[in-house]
């Protein structure tokens, strides 16, 4: 594996030389290095508050290049792992557009899903280093295969990739939660994403929704496991402050692929059988103020979810971060933060850990 991501980036590499050649090309790179004071204190009554340092290469530092032949450009885009992670390569973007004329285009390939709006947090949580309150209010799906249309009045529609359950370890076919692994999955349509962008002078709004299906079917046990999502995502001026939100509800959120959710955002099958959806919600708002040469932000995010299959209480989780953007050369920042990771109330009445985390992320763009 580790001599196919190499070769891999060779090939990359070569493909990006002998480009200028065939068409209009622009390659980039980044690299994010994190090194934050890490405090856990676990619910569990009498365990003991624990505090390390970490320090976490941002295995999202990356190597692409952007490319365009008249009417069709493409954007190809790796991701480069640290040593903790094997120093392997991956595939993050790699997609073509097609420009149809009159502000429309088409997409195909793998690119970030239409309902992504990501915070400015960039500690470690869910994810190792940067995680923009993912599973605190950011429906992250992460990069997708799809086809997406998009027109110049702000309509988008878009067929992703269906979410659906893996296999177990021993190689067999899951299902739902609950439900016994090993039985027949069947999917007749891909995720569906259908929405509308507003945009306007200092101010843009982006209202969807999301849909996706599967049937599962082992012994007595034959259910269809839909989740569906509804997003407002938005950013605007106001004065001294830039605001940035992301509001949505929905039914298994994490069935539909929505990554850091709390346990009970998914469906599950009870004892006797029957399959009770999840109902979910969250939201995260942040206010950017510059005070030159920094960006001071400030953001809160928030997801409760909640089904009888789970227990009576709702599942619960939140965050909130204070950091500064400071320049340090034109392509060289560094971002001091503080961040909370609130576990919150957990579905069987009990609490779940907290985190938090003080440091700084260094990031160079070249």
């Amino acid at each position: 594996m580790k001599k196919f991501a190499v070769a891999l980036l060779a090939l990359t590499v070569a493909v990006f030389l002998a480009a200028p050649a065939m068409a209009e090309f622009s390659p980039y790179g980044s690299v994010r290095l994190g090194t934050f004071w890490k405090t856990h204190e676990p619910a569990a009554p009498g365990a003991d508050t624990d505090s390390d340092l970490v320090m976490p290469f941002g295995n999202y530092s990356r190597f692409g290049g952007k490319f365009k032949t008249g009417d069709i450009s493409g954007h190809v885009e790796l991701g480069l792992k640290g040593a903790e992670d094997g120093n392997a390569v991956y595939q993050r973007l790699l997609y073509g557009k097609w420009d149809m004329g009159g502000g429309t285009t088409l997409l195909v390939g793998q690119d970030y899903c239409p309902y992504t709006h990501i915070s400015a947090q960039v500690s470690p949580g869910f994810y190792d280093l940067e995680n923009y309150f993912i599973g605190y209010g950011c429906l992250w799906n992460g990069r997708q295969p799809q086809i997406r249309l998009d027109t110049a009045g702000g309509l988008y529609a878009g067929l992703i990739r269906p979410q659906v359950p893996g296999k177990n370890a021993a190689g067999l076919q899951k299902g739902p939660s609950g439900a016994t692994a090993g039985g027949d999955l069947d999917v007749t349509m891909p995720k569906i994403c259908v929405g509308y962008k507003i945009k306007g002078e200092g101010m843009m709004l982006n209202v969807g929704i999301g849909y996706n299906t599967y049937k599962y079917k082992e012994g007595t046990f034959s259910e269809s496991v839909t989740s569906q999502i509804i997003y407002l995502n938005g950013k605007m001026a106001l004065g001294p402050a830039d605001l940035k939100f992301s509001v949505h509800t929905g039914q298994n959120v994490g069935d539909f692929g929505i990554s850091g959710r709390e346990t009970a955002a998914v469906a599950r099958v009870d004892a006797g059988g029957e399959l009770e959806n999840s109902t979910c919600m969250g939201y995260y708002v942040q206010a950017a103020f510059k005070v030159d040469p920094a960006t001071i932000t400030v953001g809160y995010g928030s997801t409760k979810s909640e089904n009888d299959n789970w227990g009576t209480d709702a599942d619960t989780q939140s965050s909130y971060f204070v950091n500064a953007k400071i320049p340090i050369a034109k392509t060289f920042f560094v971002v001091p933060e503080y961040s909370i990771y609130d576990g919150g109330d957990k579905y069987d009445g009990g609490e779940d850990d907290d985190y938090s985390y003080m440091g700084v992320l260094l990031q160079m763009n070249f």
